[in-house]
């Protein structure tokens, strides 16, 4: 291919053209992403002139092991980051150039200017790169902490109040490799709090998680989501809490659970979802609270639990939940349904199959408690059930006070 020419503008864009299409763009430097005077932040860490000891500005940072309270922002707009408690600044490292946060109450405090941000954010880390559709309103933004957004070892950050291109977006991400960034998370093997408390972002990206264990409270209270993308879970054996308080969550994709041990609370206070998708949970031991409080959900699939022992709350106040599947529980290991479907709205038909199902599973030792209130009574199938439970050692109760 013979490439027409290529053109370097002034706000630091390569552009290669052939004829007047352009067929390669790149972001030499990131004032362009501000060259119409948008709001927003960058910070660089290899920039070492930003770096401050103090947050006056008056002491820089020299050396690695240097304490940062001020980061000074590079796309003109003055939005400074800023830490005025001295136990609470993160370190300057090398190799590459990086903030490091303790990941315990490290954090930046960014000022965010009336009517707030609505954009683009991208964070450049030492084990993974990506773009975030993010809404900031007015006020303070904490940068670190538990809800970091990403690895405690941050290569640059840039936020501009209006969303990126895929190109801008691309071109940055590139420029932060190029600063000693990674490119994927496809090595990251936990994502333990990741994403915590990300109550900014609006739309999540499909990342490269294929080597993820430990998905605990991952995407805890992202309550700005409403969809999520079908990432690579495959691996994933806990998912404690991963998306629990994701209220705005209308729909969730069909992912792959199958090393899945733990579903604890796992979609707490998903009550945005109307239905549930046939995920795989035939390895899922710990389902307590899994579903707690979904009160958007009416109906649910027929999962597998052959594997399962706890499921203590696990559709506990799914208040308008009245289906639900027959032979559910045939095959489960163990008899903790404490609380499991307190204050829901099961048909006849639901509870009977679900009492039914417990009478076939046969368990007659360890902890065997089921608790079911709102919504309809059983009929003499389930009552007759619940006679058999109990001549095994169950506790049972129900609606009605059978």
């Amino acid at each position: 291919m013979n490439i027409n020419h290529i053109q370097i503008g002034a706000t630091n864009i390569v552009k290669a053209y052939l004829g007047n299409t352009i067929i390669y763009q790149k972001v030499m430097g990131l004032v362009s992403l501000f060259s119409a005077s948008q709001q927003g932040f960058w910070y660089e860490p290899a920039d070492i002139t930003t770096l401050y000891q103090d947050a006056a500005g008056t002491v820089a940072t020299t050396l690695a092991g240097d304490p940062i309270a001020l980061v000074k922002d590079k796309s003109g707009n003055n939005n400074h980051a800023v830490q005025t408690v001295s136990t609470k600044r993160s370190v300057y490292n090398v190799n590459p150039s990086r903030i490091t946060l303790d990941k315990v109450d490290d954090e930046f405090v960014v000022t965010v200017p009336t009517g707030g941000w609505i954009g683009t954010m991208v964070v450049g880390t030492a084990i993974g790169t990506a773009s975030y559709e993010v809404n900031l309103p007015a006020g303070s933004f904490l940068l670190g902490q538990k809800d970091a957004k990403f690895d405690r070892n941050i290569v640059g950050v840039v936020l501009r109040n209006s969303s990126l291109t895929e190109v801008e977006k691309t071109s940055t991400k590139d420029y932060f490799i190029g600063k000693g960034a990674v490119d994927s998370y496809g090595a990251a093997t936990d994502f333990v709090e990741f994403w915590r408390n990300c109550t900014e972002i609006t739309d999540f990206p499909l990342i490269n998680t294929v080597n993820g264990i430990n998905f605990s409270l991952t995407w805890l209270s992202c309550n700005k989501l409403t969809s999520f993308p079908l990432i690579n879970t495959s691996g994933g054996t806990n998912f404690y809490g991963a998306w629990s308080g994701c209220s705005r969550l209308t729909s969730f994709p069909l992912i792959n659970t199958i090393s899945g041990t733990s579903f604890s609370y796992a979609w707490q206070d998903c009550n945005g979802l109307t239905s549930f998708p046939l995920i795989n949970t035939s390895a899922g031991t710990n389902l307590s609270g899994a579903w707690y409080r979904c009160f958007g959900l009416t109906s649910f699939p027929q999962i597998d639990t052959s594997s399962g022992t706890n499921f203590y709350q696990a559709w506990s106040g799914c208040s308008r939940l009245t289906s639900f599947p027959s032979n559910m529980f045939d095959n489960v290991k163990g008899g903790d349904f404490t609380y499991a479907f307190t204050s829901t709205a099961l048909t006849q038909v639901s509870i009977d199959n679900i009492l039914t199902s417990l009478v076939t599973s046969g368990i007659a030792a360890g902890t065997r408690r089921f608790d079911q209130s709102g919504g309809s009574a059983p009929s003499i199938t389930g009552t007759t059930a619940i006679d058999t439970l109990r001549s095994r050692g169950w506790t049972v109760t129900v609606t009605g006070g059978y």
